[in-house]
């Protein structure tokens, strides 16, 4: 006999100018606890259910001045704002005494909440922009790996996914904190050059790994 159970997660991160929020809405059948435990984990570019105007992360596609609408804070120091985040959400499918956790990860750029001031909108800022969006899919990325290899049981999948989820984002906060810090936000060229080889290194290396295991 063929039955489902479904089980969303839905986890987005945010500190400082990155947007992050949690929420979790758990539904678990007593059967699960008697069913083998597989897990599945898969990066995702769309999800009908989201109500904010948002562009998920492509390789294949950069940002443009045209995607940041929010109002500027004109007291803020930035000349600009990316508003991004990762987050994932999980569904359960039980089928033959086999149950498959489906985790989906996403990495997004809020368009309603990412600003530019009048008279910033040059293509150097722009470039510094477009590489938070890019360390915020690096981190991503990390995630699915992380997830990937995880040992999981029925009693501790849970605990193990937020453990996991927590140092990714902890990771990535680091990593975007020391971004703007040694490039003083884009006002040092040459730092900025020095992470834009950093950043396009790592990204040309997840591309070359996903073309390894297609």
């Amino acid at each position: 006999m063929k039955h489902t159970i479904y089980s969303y997660f839905r986890l987005s991160v945010i500190m400082k100018k990155y947007f992050f929020v949690l929420l979790i809405t758990i539904f678990l059948s007593a059967a699960l606890s008697a069913q083998k435990l597989q897990v599945k984990v898969i990066y995702v570019t769309e999800d009908p259910a989201e109500k904010k105007p948002l562009i998920y992360y492509s390789p294949l596609v950069k940002l443009t001045w045209a995607d940041f609408k929010g109002k500027p804070v004109l007291s803020s120091n930035a000349a600009a704002i990316t508003n991004a985040g990762i987050g994932f959400k999980m569904m359960f499918h039980s089928q033959d005494n086999v149950t498959t956790l489906y985790i989906t990860v996403n990495c997004n750029f809020y368009i309603s909440d990412s600003w530019v001031k009048d008279g910033k909108r040059t293509p150097y800022i722009l470039n510094h922009e477009q590489h938070h969006f890019d360390i915020a899919y690096i981190y991503a990325m990390q995630l699915i790996q992380k997830l990937q290899v995880a040992k999981y049981t029925r009693e501790d999948y849970n605990k193990v996914i937020e453990k996991i989820y927590y140092q990714a984002q902890a990771n990535l906060q680091t990593m975007q904190n020391a971004y703007d810090t040694e490039t003083k936000n884009s006002i040092l060229t040459d730092k900025q050059e020095m992470w834009d080889k950093k950043i396009d290194a790592q990204l040309a290396l997840l591309t070359k790994q996903s073309t390894a295991n297609l």
